[in-house]
């Protein structure tokens, strides 16, 4: 069974070391441990889940309908991970990853306030997505985060913004932090989509796909639901926060036009994209995505990088959602162990 690793008893060496708890790296070290591998599962995170399923096992979000059925699928993965020999290390920071004399490669961790050295035969990072950067005039006050940091007090805290709060930007997590944050008691004054007239445009050479995309539905319904019970405004074309020392509004620009919207707390959120750092301190090529408009890290259809014995997996080698995120850690957790 899964076992709770502190740093005295990290092993001095495993086949795979997983980067990583989400929804990839949960899946990927199942995987490994279920083919026989010795496997290390190492995530900053105090509890497995990664973003998407943040704090599954320990939230006080009890009510099932405020996170929504999808955040729940998350306790399968959790369970099967449990079910294997996995050496799982919460809390734990791996800051470097380099080839060692062997062939393989040695892992600094930071792990209870102590750091060390192991090695591992194969590495898989699967370090997920991260918020786009969406800096307006006045981002800096109090008051003003982003979305995935209000989804990350909710999950893990069950606490929602105070105030009447407004949120902005696109994408998909837009519609959804709006429903889970208004289903677990926020006030939502205003939800702006800042997503311009010229993308729905380009958009509609993927329609007749997104037409037999499983997809289609569960964001119908989403977007329904959200723009039925919220106050939308879209063709937002610039924002600004306002106020002396803390939020007291943001000032909103449509159709040539500014209004002011009073609000205690602003939520910021620009789409997602791979979280590279440490692909890139590894020295795994990158290239830049012209779609997504971000680097991401180059990986083979096993999702192997260029470096071999250094697999990519799930968001962190581009976007693609939960559950694509876990058939990537299966299929490169299965290249690893060939």
């Amino acid at each position: 069974m899964i076992a709770i690793t502190s740093i005295g008893q990290v092993a001095e060496h495993y086949d795979i070391a997983v980067v990583g708890a989400g929804p990839a790296g949960l899946a990927a070290a199942a995987r490994a441990a279920e083919l026989g591998l010795s496997v290390l599962l190492a995530d900053e995170n105090p509890a497995p889940g990664g973003q998407i399923y943040r704090a599954v096992t320990t939230t006080p979000v009890t009510p099932r309908a405020v996170l929504g059925e999808d955040y729940w699928k998350g306790g399968a993965l959790v369970d099967r991970l449990r079910a294997t020999t996995t050496a799982y290390a919460p809390g734990c920071t791996i800051w470097s990853v380099a080839p060692d004399e062997a062939g393989g490669f040695e892992l600094g961790l930071s792990l209870g306030g102590q750091a060390r050295l192991i090695a591992a035969g194969q590495v898989i990072l699967a370090t997920g997505a991260q918020e786009r950067p969406f800096p307006i005039p006045g981002w800096t006050l109090p008051g003003v985060m982003t979305a995935g940091a209000a989804q990350i007090a909710l999950k893990a805290s069950g606490l929602v913004p105070s105030g009447r709060t407004v949120i902005a930007g696109c994408g998909p997590l837009l519609y959804l932090l709006a429903g889970q944050l208004a289903a677990a008691g926020a006030t939502i004054v205003a939800v702006l989509d800042t997503t311009p007239r010229r993308n729905w445009l380009a958009a509609i050479a993927a329609f007749p796909d997104f037409l037999r995309s499983p997809y289609l539905a569960k964001g119908l319904k989403l977007m329904a639901t959200a723009r039925g019970k919220l106050p939308f405004k879209t063709g937002v074309t610039a924002l600004a926060a306002e106020g002396s020392g803390k939020l007291t509004g943001v000032m909103v620009t449509r159709g040539g036009a500014a209004e002011t919207i009073p609000c205690d707390a602003l939520l910021l959120h620009q789409g997602v994209i791979p979280g590279i750092n440490l692909a890139n301190a590894a020295g795994c090529a990158q290239h830049f995505d012209t779609v997504q408009h971000c680097w991401t890290p180059t990986v083979d259809g096993w999702f192997a990088s260029s470096i071999p014995g250094i697999a990519i997996a799930g968001d962190g080698a581009g976007i693609g959602g939960a559950e694509s995120a876990a058939l990537r850690g299966e299929v490169a957790a299965l290249d690893a162990a060939r």
